[in-house]
């Protein structure tokens, strides 16, 4: 995929470049947050999925989302790498729609609940992303197939 006429090529490849970077780094440290406090993710799944985990369970998501976070900042296996990020962020969204509604806390809750709006313009940058993987050349599969 080449740049329209009026980007240059070099333009896209280096915005694409930090914002998978950024992105992947992102999810890093909520992967590292597992090891780290896994108590907070059972209390997470508890809270906002409504599943009860064990204390294992933390550490086996950690290390995936760990490899998934890595795959995304270096771009190895970009449509299906990026596509996992995008629908794992998506569902983490989709379960904070109550503080999404009410991100004053005026009718659900007694505090604000604002910082839950924050994973929202994250969501839109892994749909940008996830839409224009063939423009981020400056990847390991770029480097692969010769991009660059």
């Amino acid at each position: 995929m080449t740049a329209p006429p009026h980007v240059p090529q070099r333009t896209l490849a280096l915005g694409l470049a930090i914002l998978r970077i950024s992105l992947g780094i992102f999810l890093l440290i909520w992967a590292l947050e597992k090891f780290a406090i896994p108590q907070t993710t059972v209390g997470i799944w508890g809270h906002f999925y409504m599943i009860d985990i064990g204390a294992a369970i933390p550490y086996v998501v950690g290390g995936l989302e760990t490899v998934l976070a890595l795959a995304i900042t270096v771009g190895l296996w970009r449509s299906v790498s990026y596509a996992l990020g995008l629908g794992f962020h998506a569902i983490s969204v989709a379960s904070t729609w109550k503080q999404l509604i009410d991100p004053w806390g005026l009718y659900l809750f007694e505090r604000p609940q604002h910082l839950f709006l924050a994973g929202v313009p994250v969501l839109a940058a892994f749909v940008t992303l996830f839409l224009l993987r063939e423009a981020d050349i400056w990847t390991v599969d770029g480097k692969r197939s010769g991009a660059w």
